[in-house]
């Protein structure tokens, strides 16, 4: 298989993006890179909280590690439910922590939902076709 297919499977890439610029900005004060985030941005809330930060990465790491197992009915499946789950991580961020990190949470994860359904689609439509003959 293709290195950009296995990056890319149900086309995770812009989550896998956003998760590695989340880490990204963590460690930056660790490495003793002080950058200046200024008050009330998503940057400074998440170097100011790091174990809400960690969390979301943990979180969007270990997702995008399980829709890669499985049948490819298991697959779209558990894609679709990791997509709720980040709908749901994305409304309570956007009511509860941080507006501005809800719409990229949503947007990362919304390519990710047309692929498992395009995925459920091709499966339900070859079953079908298959169960006619």
């Amino acid at each position: 298989m293709h290195p950009m297919k296995r990056i890319n499977h149900l086309n995770s890439v812009a989550l896998l993006a956003l998760a590695v610029l989340l880490a990204v900005i963590l460690v930056l004060p660790e490495l003793g890179i002080a950058a200046g985030w200024k008050p009330k941005t998503t940057p400074y809330r998440l170097v100011s909280n790091p174990f809400i930060g960690w969390s979301l990465v943990v979180v969007l790491g270990a997702g995008l590690v399980l829709i890669r197992a499985g049948s490819e009915l298991s697959q779209c499946m558990s894609a679709l439910v990791f997509v709720g789950l980040v709908f749901g991580l994305a409304i309570a961020t956007g009511l509860f922590w941080d507006p501005w990190l809800s719409p990229a949470l949503v947007f990362a994860v919304l390519p990710i939902q047309k692929a498992a359904t395009q995925g459920l689609q091709s499966l339900a439509s070859s079953r079908v076709a298959g169960s006619k003959r």
